[in-house]
């Protein structure tokens, strides 16, 4: 309250004697009756516009979540997972890429790559002393060092078994040294990578090593001999590593064969994911929805009627990249019941998958390899359907699509609206002072009245005291 309606409150309070009615709860309660509905009308505006942000945002997580959805079944490598199922699985088991192909192959290990290990001589005690506590090189030599040898520099504090081990180490030469206690004693045991190309020869003080080679894999392939240095084999079947622990017994069927599971959960959680979008579009467009967090925030919003046009032409647009047939995702299973929800035909799915693949993953993906369509493609002769359904929804929820922009303007609407309340109250301000000015001179009138009669009574009263006194 400001200082003038102060004073006057106070000069009413300090009359006393006037109408007896409560002038200062009289002002307010009509500045009240007239702020009230003012102000009722403003705080509804804002409520409306925050509730339509907040559906706003309910709405493009739905969509972020379509996208996504979208986003595992837009490209050729989303669809390149295959099975393998091998005879002698506890002699090898295999790894797959996306670039394994669907194919039958025999496979036969005949040896396995080997690492060189060379042992020392048996110490009795971990620090023994190794060429009489003096300090010495150890050189390392062989193809495992190409054409340069290297050198361990052992000083006589590390003149141990154990010293030696840890220099050896530190030096990280591509050999890992140990120290082993074994029945005669404690041994250095030196470990080298497999493989014949990796042999190397190891000298210095007085320490003497007996070594076993290394050796490499030997295997058959589809008929095909191979000689491998290591026992991870990755070069013989396009997109199948080989991982050997042993020989076999005889030649091994290894089969591979296309995976659909994988499409068969990405396509479940696209309906899924477009049952949410709808949801959330339904219930933010309804008036009698009781969902708490975005329910009819958006009663009336054209937003609503437009990205569902949208949303349905995403999922029943025809492709242009269509392949014997198979042209949409109804073509997969997909359609739409009576309350605008999709569903999806596993058998129509499956049996799609099972004769046509190739035509469904050339209908989403429009034979697309990388793993992002730019937004600029947004003809579906450059990417499927997949392909253009991120395109759409990329722009939908971009800075300058309908629910950012329309965000934006709701948050703007609300700063105004912040401001009419401001300007309100500072109109019902000067109309409180307003009003207390003029109830101030209707009760100072009042008491000059009151004043007044009061003065003429007594002065009757006298008058007539004297007449009858006489």
């Amino acid at each position: 309250m400001s200082t003038t309606s102060v004073s006057n409150t106070n000069v009413i309070s300090a009359l006393g004697a006037g109408s007896g009615v409560d002038v200062k709860a009289l002002a307010q309660g009509l500045v009240d009756a007239e702020r009230t509905p003012r102000k009722d009308v403003i705080d509804k505006k804002i409520a409306k516009s925050e509730a339509r942000i907040s559906g706003y945002a309910a709405v493009a997580s739905s969509l972020a979540t379509f996208k996504s959805a979208f986003e595992s079944l837009n490209t050729k490598t989303d669809f390149s997972a295959v099975a393998v199922s091998s005879a002698q699985t506890n002699a090898f088991y295999i790894t797959t890429t996306s670039a394994a192909t669907t194919g039958s192959h025999s496979v036969t290990v005949t040896a396995l790559a080997t690492p060189q290990r060379s042992i020392s001589a048996a110490y009795t005690t971990t620090t023994d002393a190794v060429n009489s506590s003096t300090a010495f090189d150890i050189t390392l030599d062989g193809l495992a060092f190409s054409s340069v040898a290297q050198t361990v520099s052992i000083s006589s504090a590390n003149a141990t078994p154990t010293g030696v081990v840890s220099c050896i180490n530190a030096a990280n030469l591509g050999v890992t040294a140990a120290l082993i206690e074994t029945d005669s004693g404690y041994q250095i045991v030196i470990n080298g990578d497999t493989g014949t190309d990796n042999a190397f020869s190891i000298s210095g003080g007085d320490l003497s090593f007996t070594t076993t080679a290394p050796t490499d894999a030997t295997l058959t392939v589809d008929g095909l001999s191979l000689t491998r240095s290591t026992n991870q084999v990755s070069d013989a079947i396009p997109g199948v590593t080989l991982n050997f622990s042993s020989v076999t017994s005889s030649a091994t069927s290894v089969d591979l064969v296309r995976d659909t599971s994988p499409v068969k959960a990405a396509i479940a959680a696209l309906v899924t994911a477009y049952n949410d979008v709808h949801t959330v579009l339904t219930e933010a467009a309804s008036k009698t929805s009781k969902v708490s967090d975005y329910g009819a925030s958006l009663v009336g919003d054209s937003t609503v009627q437009s990205l569902q046009s949208q949303l349905r032409d995403i999922i029943f647009d025809t492709s242009a990249t269509a392949s014997n047939g198979i042209a949409a995702l109804r073509d997969l299973g997909v359609s739409v019941n009576l309350k605008g929800e999709l569903t999806l035909d596993t058998t129509t799915l499956d049996t799609v998958l099972a004769s046509n693949y190739a035509d469904a993953v050339t209908m989403l993906t429009a034979g697309i390899d990388t793993e992002y369509v730019s937004t600029s493609e947004t003809d579906a002769d450059v990417a499927g359907v997949a392909g253009v359904a991120i395109n759409t929804l990329t722009t939908m929820l971009s800075s300058t699509g309908t629910l950012l922009s329309q965000s934006t303007n709701a948050t703007s609407k609300i700063s105004d609206y912040n401001e009419e309340l401001e300007k309100l109250e500072t109109r019902m301000a000067a109309l409180l002072i307003n009003y207390t000015k003029q109830f101030s001179v209707m009760e100072s009138m009042v008491g000059q009245s009151n004043s007044l009669r009061s003065s003429l009574t007594g002065t009757f009263e006298g008058m007539m005291s004297t007449y009858t006194n006489n």
